[in-house]
């Protein structure tokens, strides 16, 4: 009989009388550790499960593990597409398609379904795609160089070469195997009955692919100005086809999972990026900002020949070409958790740095105002004198959703009260 074990992010628990079936089972469940994606511990009388800040549903032999977001419904949606740049469709009531009680990737997929569905009812995109064929109506250009190695006219047909514009290309293509890929992942009947009425349309005139990172790469390179809207569903399409694996350290193999996990801490990264890009514009924001020459190997003392560390902060505010603050992101719930050893190591090297204000700043998602400002001074353990801050600071991601729906300048605002 399947065990099924429901738990949050962040979060720990105890199901007893369960077990890893067999050694596929606690093959990946090992792989999953190493990668830190979730942690399952088999006990003499059950498994303990520790999740952390990916998000998902897995079968692990005869166990299925669900881990859900805090925050959900509508406000999750609203965030994911601000975050990932999505369009503003408005082609349905979203009341009527129940998407408040949507599992985290049936709102990816409801996204998907809603890219696609506005692409076909629009007319999908047609690109002149080269023929060569061999016709009783001349057509295009005649191959005189094919029709000279065959010795000339042997037949009633002329080989052509012609272009024809048409449906069956790289975008459609990539498009039909997401909205397969769709299929596969989707828990929702009603959902799932409109992704089969779109792939029955697609069908009629587009080729079915295997979908593959080479083959996303190539629908992304190909992507231009008649083409741009498509960069969006390409970018569900993306977020759903990596939360289907893991790579192994040696990168020689990927574990395909029985189900799919999607990292929150990168989602969080790329929310607050584009809050601090489109609220504080008196700041440069420059990503993943090295702090060049913090570290280095001692001359003469590296025999191996390795780079120096380089401290990255996920973000700098920079003014007049000069960096003012150092901000980092961390999903995870810091007014209810700790800050652990190695975030605060992390965060008083930025600090101590001399770049910036001599504080860092770490943003942490909140789902209410209780959550306010924690701060933790750096001192010289000699003197006892204060060398620099660390600021937690919570941003509260239900007020951000609705904010985005409604008022951007009160956005502005309360994105501005967090970076001061």
């Amino acid at each position: 009989m399947a065990n099924t074990i429901n738990l949050k992010e962040w979060s720990i628990i105890f199901e007893e009388g369960a077990e890893l079936s067999d050694v596929d089972a606690r093959n990946t469940a090992q792989a999953l550790k190493e990668k830190g994606i979730i942690e399952i511990t088999e006990q003499k009388n059950g498994i303990f499960v520790e999740s952390n800040s990916y998000v998902g549903s897995i079968k692990i032999g005869n166990i299925q593990i669900n881990v859900s977001p805090k925050i959900e419904g509508i406000p999750l949606y609203t965030l994911l597409r601000y975050a990932y740049g999505l369009r503003d469709l408005k082609l349905f009531n979203i009341s009527e398609h129940s998407i408040g009680n949507f599992s985290f990737f049936d709102l990816l997929i409801y996204e998907l379904y809603a890219e696609a569905e506005d692409l076909l009812r629009r007319g999908i995109h047609k690109s002149y795609e080269k023929k060569e064929e061999d016709l009783f109506s001349p057509r295009g250009k005649i191959d005189m160089n094919r029709l000279c190695t065959q010795g000339g006219l042997s037949k009633n047909k002329l080989p052509c070469r012609y272009f024809n514009r048409e449906g069956n290309n790289v975008l459609n293509r990539t498009l039909l195997a997401g909205l397969k890929l769709g299929l596969k992942l989707v828990v929702d009947i009603e959902l799932k009955a409109k992704l089969q009425r779109l792939c029955s349309i697609m069908e009629e005139e587009v080729d079915d692919i295997i979908l593959t990172r080479g083959n996303l790469q190539l629908a992304k390179n190909s992507i231009n100005r008649l083409n741009d809207r498509y960069s969006a569903v390409l970018e569900v399409i993306n977020i759903l086809y990596e939360s289907q694996g893991i790579q192994l350290e040696d990168e020689s193999r990927c574990i395909n999972l029985r189900g799919y996990f999607f990292d929150m801490n990168a989602f969080f990264e790329k929310l607050v990026g584009k809050l601090l890009k489109d609220c504080v514009k008196e700041y440069v924001v420059k990503d993943q900002f090295s702090l060049h020459d913090m570290f280095m190997y001692t001359p003469g003392f590296n025999p191996r020949r390795r780079e120096s560390p380089t401290p990255r902060p996920d973000f700098a505010l920079l003014q007049g070409g000069k960096v003012e603050k150092l901000l980092d992101t961390k999903y995870r719930d810091l007014w209810e958790n700790n800050l652990t050893r190695d975030m605060l190591y992390q965060l008083a090297i930025y600090a101590v740095s001399g770049i910036g204000d001599k504080t860092a700043t770490i943003i942490y998602p909140a789902v209410s105002d209780e959550p306010t400002v924690q701060k933790i001074d750096v001192k010289n353990p000699v003197t006892n004198t204060k060398m620099a801050s660390i600021i937690l600071k919570p941003i509260n991601l239900v007020k951000v959703a609705g904010l985005l729906s409604k008022d951007r300048n009160e956005l502005v605002e309360y994105v501005r009260e967090i970076i001061d």
